[in-house]
């Protein structure tokens, strides 16, 4: 018995310091993702403090596993990063960072894109794009199903609100229902998920409920409004938001796709949403603090030198009032870059 509780411990050991050991980090303005490749999941952090570099997670980021995507194909579910089924890789083309599945019939790209909302100066939230390819021989009913460990409105009466309602406890929408974001916040942060905005996929059921409800069925639960978020005896208090779209017939060699915005919280919701601009300071930040001293070129440097002044230049000539979040952010760009230099 004491050799077993041994091992026990020593696998344990390992696999605590494994999990996050194959995880590619992206940044934009504010924004962080990570892409845990050996586990096809990802995590998200906003900068609360650019001159002191300072993040903090927007969902439960201790184990990302939490969090997860799966699809249903003939009413057989997968869940994406577990499943034996499918081949996991990590790219980013056109900036646009991306977990792949692959199968011998099916690919399912989950792709990511920066972008702020309201007035927002620096990136404040991604674009989370799933496009679901068949590659078989013959059409296949496919349905998606995101589930996402919320964490920030755990402590609070109401775990969640919408635009239309408080949610302190179980609640089912369909695509009736005229709800258009969702919030999870505490005291000093925010996450905001879109329910029915243009430029997104409404889904045809979002479930805020207990999380190990969602964790442990196969797909969709019963719906039960009003029930807390406990699941007795060891998950108290403990929600999760699932997106649901029912299956849909997909022709051989068509794609689906479904698209969820997650940004900062804001009471105005998503009132305008624009993506990240090549070249503007939300990118300069991005590559400032991105790229290690080793990984920076002297070439690489310059080009970002170059449209820092511009970008300088640009507010100049614009003769317009320059917020402190813009400030700050050049800031940390040429204070990295001089960091680099005066320590050769």
């Amino acid at each position: 018995m004491k050799k077993n509780l041994i091992f026990i411990g020593f696998i344990l050991a390992i696999v605590q310091g494994l999990p996050w050991l194959s995880a590619a980090e992206f940044s934009d303005g504010r924004m962080k993702l990570v892409l845990h490749e050996n586990t096809g999941r990802f995590s998200l952090y906003y900068l609360t403090d650019i001159k002191k570099e300072r993040y903090q997670s927007l969902f439960v980021d201790k184990d990302p596993r939490t969090s997860f995507l799966s699809i249903l194909v003939n009413d057989k579910s997968y869940r994406l990063g577990d499943s034996t089924a499918f081949r996991i890789k990590v790219q980013n083309e056109n900036s646009k960072p991306a977990i792949i599945f692959q199968a011998s019939t099916i690919e399912v790209v989950q792709e990511f894109e920066f972008i702020r909302t309201g007035g927002a100066t620096l990136s404040n939230g991604v674009k989370m794009n799933i496009r679901v390819t068949n590659k078989g021989e013959k059409a296949i009913p496919i349905g998606i199903r995101f589930v996402l460990d919320t964490s920030l409105g755990e402590n609070a009466q109401n775990h969640f609100y919408t635009d239309l309602q408080q949610i302190p406890a179980e609640l089912a929408l369909t695509s009736k229902d005229r709800d258009t974001y969702w919030i999870s916040k505490n005291d000093s942060l925010g996450l905001m998920g879109s329910i029915n905005i243009a430029g997104t996929s409404q889904p045809d059921l979002i479930h805020f409920a207990n999380w190990k409800r969602f964790n442990d069925a196969s797909w969709q639960i019963t719906s039960s409004n009003g029930r807390n978020f406990n699941l007795l005896p060891y998950s108290i208090g403990d929600s999760a938001v699932a997106y649901y779209y029912d299956p849909v017939l997909i022709p051989r060699g068509s794609v689906r796709n479904v698209a969820i915005l997650l940004t900062l919280a804001s009471d105005k919701g998503f009132e305008t949403v624009g993506k990240s601009i090549e070249g503007d300071i939300s990118q300069l930040l991005g590559t400032a603090r991105g790229t290690s001293t080793e990984e920076l070129s002297f070439r690489t440097d310059l080009i970002m030198i170059g449209d820092v002044v511009n970008k300088i230049d640009s507010i100049l000539a614009a003769q317009q009032a320059v917020s402190e979040e813009e400030l700050a952010a050049l800031e940390t760009i040429l204070s990295k870059l001089q960091e680099k230099y005066t320590s050769r």
